[in-house]
């Protein structure tokens, strides 16, 4: 279990510029950094040289850019992320083909959020965009929700950090014995969604998501298409 609580804040700092540089593209001047974070000058350019004195940023005239000693620490990440959207493209493509919807591949990122890995837009009118890259809340949709629901450990972290919302419990219960996750409206208006864990020697290791607009995927749409899935699907998703 990770104690929220228990956080160094220089640490925090650090990665946060290591996050804002990415999101300004890769690059970014201290002026512009200051601007994303709200941390004074002093205090960034003392990280920012730490960090350029170990690989992990790169001094570029009066710019500071990603190092390329992250590459290092990232790729066996990387090669992770490749290995499940090798293992779980079968699903991934036949459930889009089959509801005709915007489909997802996740995985839980920290404590709080998760990461979509790969996504198939769907083929029907009012299709939901890619969010390939893109980190969700746990606590707030139907993908984060079947993680915490496998993940009791992630539940009690939230909970100490006082963030599970009231009845989360019992919704996990749900989830647990029925085998996937729904998202009414909840996530977004007019939107409905669906999810069902993935698994590799029995532990859930990723997700697979469906959303599309609310008035075509009614509750017993998804329900019937949940049941399909997980027996169709049995051998692929339960490995």
């Amino acid at each position: 279990m990770v104690n929220e609580t228990r956080r160094i804040q220089s640490v925090e700092r650090a990665f946060t510029l290591l996050e804002a540089i990415a999101a300004n593209g890769g690059e970014a001047s201290l002026a512009e950094l200051a601007i994303r974070i709200g941390l004074d000058k002093g205090t960034m350019h003392g990280l920012l040289n730490t960090m350029a004195a170990m690989g992990y940023i790169s001094r570029r005239s009066t710019r500071y850019a990603l190092g390329l000693r992250l590459r290092d620490v990232a790729q066996p990440l990387a090669d992770t992320d490749a290995a499940l959207r090798i293992a779980f493209t079968s699903p991934l493509k036949a459930l889009a083909e089959r509801a005709g919807e915007t489909c997802y591949l996740a995985v839980p990122c920290g404590t709080r959020e998760y990461l979509y890995i790969d996504a198939l837009e769907g083929s029907k009118s009012l299709r939901v965009a890619s969010p390939r890259g893109r980190r969700e809340g746990l606590t707030t949709s139907a993908i984060g929700r079947v993680f915490l629901a496998h993940d009791p450990d992630l539940v009690r972290s939230l909970r100490l950090a006082g963030l599970t919302p009231a009845g989360l419990d019992a919704q996990l219960q749900a989830i647990v014995e029925q085998g996937y996750a729904l998202d009414l409206e909840k996530a977004e208006p007019g939107l409905h969604c669906l999810a069902l864990p993935l698994r590799q020697q029995g532990r859930v290791v990723a997700a697979l998501g469906l959303a599309g607009p609310a008035q075509r995927l009614r509750k017993p749409v998804l329900r019937r298409l949940a049941a399909t899935v997980m027996h169709d699907f049995f051998d692929i998703i339960k490995i």
